[in-house]
């Protein structure tokens, strides 16, 4: 006999269950989808109270063979943290390390002098008769064999780019000095330096490398790749209204890293950084930024120049063809802030951090009134994301 079916009830269990499907799906959908989340405890452990770096900016970051990394600092402090807030008369040092170590559980400020009369780590060589106030801001860097290269930014006081504080010079303080020594600066050249490994004792410093900086205002060294047999050496030239980045790269079994630089255009490489020609994304890049390898893809990760947002680009070479551009992070500090003073900057990353498929992201933040650095720590404290790589490289179609 054969079973009667009753088609209403039939049509309705499978239009339950279509929809039943669905939402399970899109349930499951969702439970699979990972967003970009704050890493506390990387920042914990970057930051300390007491006898560690409290403050600093720049943090490029270089994993080292013994399976620790060391961070390049720019503008940085040392000293005791009380009540949220650091004295106004803790030094600035203008550049030193950080070394996390491989556990994880401890970072171990690099300097010199003492920690109570701390003295910063690099300093530029100046020509004879010359005795003009300069110093690095560190870019990026890599390592062979035993030996850490560190670009730096070679910086020096120039008047005309002072920043004037609207205060009776009887009635500045430390403070305000230091605000206005902070901003007046130009940038004079690109040098090298390099350092022992694992004592980081300073070798050399090598002046004016690759190029002609006043012929080509490049900022190479602002992130460096090693990758085959070349390390890419990448920079910003900042256009009116537009940064755009630029990319040279020399052997990496050189003799001396200071010479023999090709720079990309786009078909090919030229000697001449003339003929250098930029990356073309639809970003103005931040001074600082990112781009390496994972697995067989180039990643370009970048916070728009003087904007909140971070965005990523993928290609599949390291000096041209960027898209699937992605925005990845919204940076809230500028936001949150009542005054409008705080401002987030130079996201960056750590590749060597990748946990659980979720790549290390770092951004700074900064006052426009450096009283504020002083007065609360977290304004001058970088902050720390866990990024999904498939966020990265899903290559569908944001709205």
């Amino acid at each position: 006999m054969k079973a009667k079916i009753n088609y209403k009830y039939a049509v309705i269990s499978t239009v339950f269950f279509s929809i039943f499907f669905i939402l399970a799906c899109q349930q499951s959908g969702q439970q699979k989808t990972k967003s970009v989340y704050v890493d506390e405890e990387f920042k914990s452990l970057f930051y300390t109270d007491s006898g560690g770096i409290t403050g600093a900016d720049g943090i490029f970051s270089v994993p080292l063979s013994d399976g620790s990394s060391v961070f390049f600092l720019g503008d940085c402090f040392l000293g005791t943290v009380k009540n949220g807030a650091r004295d106004y008369n803790t030094t600035m040092l203008r550049n030193a390390f950080n070394v996390i170590n491989e556990e994880q559980t401890n970072a171990s400020a690099i300097y010199l002098g003492e920690y109570d009369n701390p003295i910063t780590l690099m300093h530029p060589v100046n020509e004879p008769g010359d005795s003009t106030y300069r110093w690095h801001w560190p870019g990026h860097g890599f390592v062979r064999n035993d030996t850490l290269y560190v670009f730096a930014l070679n910086l020096y006081n120039e008047p005309t780019a002072k920043v004037v504080i609207d205060k009776n010079i009887e009635d500045q303080d430390d403070v305000d000095k230091l605000t206005e020594d902070m901003f007046a600066f130009r940038l004079r050249s690109i040098d090298l330096l390099t350092f022992t490994l694992p004592d980081f004792t300073h070798i050399k410093t090598y002046s004016k490398v690759g190029f002609d900086y006043s012929g080509r205002s490049i900022d190479l060294g602002n992130c460096v790749m090693v990758d085959g047999d070349y390390v890419y050496i990448f920079g910003t030239e900042n256009l009116p209204g537009f940064s755009k980045i630029h990319v040279a790269r020399v052997l990496y079994n050189s003799k001396n890293f200071t010479e023999g630089w090709e720079y990309s255009t786009v078909d090919g490489w030229d000697t001449n950084i003339m003929n250098s020609k930029p990356i073309e994304i639809d970003v103005s890049v931040s001074e600082q930024f990112s781009i390496f390898k994972y697995n067989d893809k180039y990643i370009l990760l970048t916070q728009e120049r003087a904007g909140t947002d971070i965005y990523t680009y993928v290609s599949d070479y390291p000096n041209k063809d960027f898209k699937n551009k992605k925005f990845i992070y919204h940076t809230p500090d500028h936001d949150l802030d009542s005054t409008k003073r705080i401002f987030p900057y130079n996201a960056l990353a750590h590749v060597q951090y990748i946990e659980n498929n979720e790549l290390l992201v770092s951004y700074c933040v900064n006052s426009r009134r450096v009283r504020d650095v002083f007065e609360n720590i977290d304004n001058y404290r970088a902050r720390f994301l866990r990024v999904p790589m498939e966020l990265i490289l899903n290559e569908d179609k944001q709205e």
